[in-house]
């Protein structure tokens, strides 16, 4: 039947012989036969090739077995089960042993009972395999003694046998539910060897997916922040999974006194690991199933402190002078960095951030009561949003880059957004290495021109206010941030000519 086809009657019948290892995905049946419903045999050919495509697409789907994931999870459970099978084992055969309780006769004739149940579902269509496990337990059974205590040797192997049947359920049992052949013995092995398990952490390709969705949509964190947090998960998972550690608060510890990195960074450890552990134990079922989660083990480890009496703080930002900004645009343009220059300019006479100045675009030169501005559409947060009247010596330098603005509109032109769509990105890097060829240090960064305008305006004796309304800063009073609209265009302008050309 090479063609797998075969008459009945006067009707062809596409019919496919199944593998040992499938048959328990289509009923434990030894083949597959279905009517074509036609006696042509050419027809017939035509007919059969959509079954057998489905019947091998079932095939190749059994073998597969369920996801990798499920798999993790269901080890884990299978060793809490095999350690908990091996203590019920030892305890009753000591048990016997010490005459606490005797394994008699009576006991192994009911186990049987219900074991017989299984090995006929089991053996539904094996006479001969049936046969041979009734025959089994007929023999230790009528080998255990009626009136006397049975041999510690007798309960071990009728323990064997025991273990063996349900070894046997198990292994169909995981069939039925979808596991592959060598998921099914795997997992067979890890309930008799528990003890040779070593964990894989919790933190699952498919449960980090999961949980930097959550956080990205539902949560609105920054895509970089979750990155950030996904990074630091996978540096756990690879530790615990490399010292065979189970995640508990004392294997956390383990693994942050491992790290040789600040307590800031540390702290970002703990975060990210708490976080995660919030997520999973309100929407992972499984992570619940598999850990106490009324007990955060991210939380309550002490850190050392890193802060040294009589030590100023190095990683402090620090400000440029005026003329200190005057001097990074002019070798900005020098090296042919023009728009980096541009972005500095702009930054350095009006305080914005880098992204604020990056996302300018010829719709934000707009009039307030008159005075032309540039309008702050975005920012980190509602204070953000403002309207900076332009500085007489900025002026020239907007109305050329309005002119010759890239295709989107914007007035600084860069090589696009990275990944997170941050525009600003190109430039800060290059802003970097302008900045390090004039000797500045890591305390010295883009965002050191905005604490240069903000003491400048201080010094000149700018209203608080005034300055927050530049800037954009909340105040912190309830006053200014929820009820005040800020301060006129006419105050921020007088402002804004107290600084420096540039």
């Amino acid at each position: 039947m090479a063609d797998n086809l075969i008459l009945k009657g006067s009707t062809w019948h596409v019919r496919l012989e199944l593998p040992t290892d499938v048959r328990h995905a289509f009923g434990n049946r030894r083949k597959l036969t279905k009517s074509l419903k036609t006696g042509n045999k050419a027809e017939a050919h035509l007919r059969k090739l959509t079954i057998l495509s489905e019947w091998k697409s079932r095939i190749r789907m059994a073998r597969q077995g369920v996801e990798q994931d499920d798999f993790e999870n269901e080890l884990h459970s299978y060793h809490s089960g095999g350690m908990g099978l091996k203590k019920i084992y030892k305890d009753i055969l000591m048990n016997h042993i010490y005459g606490h309780s005797d394994f008699t006769k009576k006991i192994v004739r009911n186990n049987n009972q219900l074991n017989k149940k299984h090995i006929a579902y089991i053996f539904e269509n094996d006479e001969d395999g049936l046969k041979k496990w009734n025959d089994k337990l007929d023999d230790i059974e009528n080998r255990f003694p009626e009136d006397s205590r049975a041999s510690a040797e007798l309960v071990l192997e009728y323990q064997q046998i025991s273990q063996d049947i349900r070894n046997l359920i198990e292994y169909w049992g995981l069939k039925d539910k979808g596991f592959s052949e060598t998921q099914a013995n795997e997992l067979i092995k890890m309930i008799n060897n528990p003890e040779d398990f070593k964990p894989k952490s919790p933190f699952t390709s498919q449960r980090l997916e999961a949980f930097q969705k959550h956080q990205v949509e539902i949560k609105e964190l920054a895509p970089k922040t979750v990155d950030t947090f996904i990074s630091k998960l996978k540096v756990l998972k690879n530790y615990l999974e490399s010292n065979g550690l189970e995640l508990s608060f004392d294997s956390y510890q383990q693994f942050l006194d491992s790290l040789n990195v600040s307590t800031k960074t540390k702290k970002n450890h703990i975060h990210a690991g708490s976080s995660f552990h919030k997520w999973a134990s309100k929407y992972d079922k499984d992570y619940k199933s598999r850990y106490d989660t009324r007990d955060n083990p991210f939380l309550g480890h002490e850190m050392p402190n890193d802060k040294k009496k009589g030590k100023k703080k190095e990683e402090k930002r620090l400000a440029f002078k005026t003329e200190e900004v005057k001097k990074l645009y002019e070798f900005a343009i020098s090296k042919q960095k023009h728009h980096v220059a541009y972005a500095i300019k702009i930054a350095g006479l009006t305080g914005c951030r880098i992204e604020e100045v990056c996302r300018l675009k010829k719709s934000h030169i707009v009039a307030e009561n008159g005075i032309q501005s540039l309008y702050v559409e975005e920012g980190k947060t509602d204070a953000s949003i403002r309207k900076i009247p332009i500085h007489s010596s900025l002026k020239p330098l907007v109305e050329q880059l309005v002119k010759n603005a890239d295709s989107d509109g914007y007035l600084i032109h860069t090589s696009g957004g990275n990944k997170y769509g941050i525009r600003s990105d190109s430039i800060s890097k290059a802003f970097g290495r302008i900045k390090r060829e004039l000797g500045y240090d890591a305390r010295y960064v883009f965002h050191s021109i905005r604490k240069t305008v903000i003491t400048a305006l201080q010094h000149n004796d700018v209203k608080p206010l005034v300055i927050a309304s530049i800037v954009g800063h909340e105040t912190g009073t309830v006053t200014f941030d929820i009820y005040s609209e800020g301060a006129s265009a006419k105050q921020k302008l007088e402002a804004i000519k107290t600084l420096p050309d540039i």
